[in-house]
């Protein structure tokens, strides 16, 4: 009986001694998107990816592009504790897609956005703008 209150004492300098950790992820493969932006004047819009170095590629005048997002680290997951998971460091929620009208930015979207927009019959995730 008496083990269980110096056991009660002990255990939250424990669990502080332990401390956070952190979780290297690897880096995520590169991924084609394919997407169709309907507007009145698609071709007027870019797509810009923003990774390491910037690239831009121009919507058709039927709203299609085809880009891919190249290998980019992802960052650490953290963990509370060793076991607790506090903070997710993948890249998925990373908003690195823009959709741009000159120099604007209209919209930017993460890869997990793109992967729940709506589909055509092609396979394109659509995107809506009104010009």
């Amino acid at each position: 009986m008496r083990r269980v209150p110096a056991f009660l004492t002990v255990l939250p300098f424990a669990l502080l001694a332990s401390g956070c950790v952190y979780a290297l992820r690897t880096a995520r493969a590169p991924t084609d998107v394919k997407l169709l932006v309907q507007a009145f004047h698609p071709q007027q819009y870019i797509v810009r990816v923003v990774v390491d170095s910037p690239a831009d590629y121009p919507v058709g005048s039927d709203g299609r592009v085809q880009f891919t997002v190249p290998r980019f680290s992802n960052g650490c997951d953290v963990y509370v504790l060793g076991f607790i998971k506090a903070r997710d460091g993948s890249g998925e929620s990373i908003r690195l897609v823009e959709l741009r009208r000159d120099a604007r930015i209209v919209r930017r979207f993460s890869l997990e956005q793109i992967s729940k927009l709506p589909r055509d019959e092609a396979g394109n995730s659509v995107i809506r703008v009104g010009d």
